[in-house]
């Protein structure tokens, strides 16, 4: 049987689980695994997603349950994302609950975050509908590596999102992240042309691999012809984690280095510290 949510396509025999380990068959039936369980909770502030353009200055109620569809090396959620263990998942969480206790705390939006909520799509889509009943919006801090089908019904509940763009080659996505960026840049079309999902863009730059000027200019230049000057992109600061603990932490971004590299974007450029 194969898995049709995201361009992983996993053939999965009786038993056996996808990538994302979560997504499992069972009586020749795909199921989720981990519906109605988290891994953790946590109130931030909106900017923290990062969304630093969608109800500014909110408070976000955060969470996430366990796996993930990339193997991305320098993980920085990977105790959650590369769990093996459902004792992971400490935390049972009916959809209701969640959207009551985002009420509750005074929480503008949910966010469905830690680890990519596209593998969980069927437990995102419930807590965003109970949500959307208590007048609280759904964030989505995800990867974009979902196939055509399922993203329309996954973005469909969804108010915004934050997409993690890994870098701007193929040759890095395969390398380290085991993915294809197509499969994301055609996310990032559907989401500007398709939808009505505002929705802001990540890069973590990672020193020596997907940090240079001409692979940044051509990133840039991408987003700014494909889905316009308007769409803000962060860059955020490295550290040395998960299967990249040789690579040095790199520099605080310099927004002067900034508008040097990427001046034909044409965009405005912001300098920000770490929320916490």
């Amino acid at each position: 049987m194969q898995c049709d949510l995201c361009p992983r396509h996993c053939q999965l025999r009786e038993g056996k689980r996808g990538v994302c380990f979560v997504r499992q068959n069972i009586d020749n039936e795909i199921k989720l695994t981990s519906y109605g369980r988290s891994s953790g909770f946590c109130i931030d502030p909106i900017e923290k997603k990062p969304l630093n353009h969608f109800y500014p200055g909110s408070s976000v109620l955060s969470f996430g349950t366990a796996g993930c569809n990339l193997c991305c090396k320098f993980c920085q959620n990977w105790d959650i994302s590369k769990s093996r263990e459902f004792d992971t998942l400490g935390s049972k969480a009916s959809p209701e609950s969640l959207a009551a206790t985002a009420k509750r705390m005074g929480c503008r939006s949910i966010a469905f975050t830690y680890n990519d909520p596209v593998i969980f799509l069927e437990y995102a889509i419930d807590v965003a509908q109970a949500c959307h009943e208590l007048g609280i919006n759904s964030v989505a801090v995800t990867a974009g590596y979902i196939c055509p089908e399922p993203r329309v019904e996954f973005y469909r509940y969804m108010d915004a999102a934050n997409v993690d763009l890994k870098g701007f080659t193929q040759d890095f996505y395969h390398k380290i992240c085991s993915g294809n960026l197509s499969d994301v840049l055609d996310t990032l079309l559907y989401l500007k042309h398709e939808t009505q999902v505002w929705f802001e863009i990540t890069t973590l730059l990672i020193p020596d691999e997907n940090d240079s000027v001409k692979e940044l200019e051509q990133q840039t230049k991408w987003i700014a012809d494909n889905l316009g000057h308007d769409v803000p992109l962060h860059f955020s600061v490295f550290h040395p984690d998960f299967h990249m603990l040789d690579k040095p932490q790199n520099a605080s971004i310099d927004s002067d280095a900034g508008q040097r590299n990427c001046p034909g974007s044409g965009a405005q450029l912001c300098l920000y510290r770490q929320y916490s």
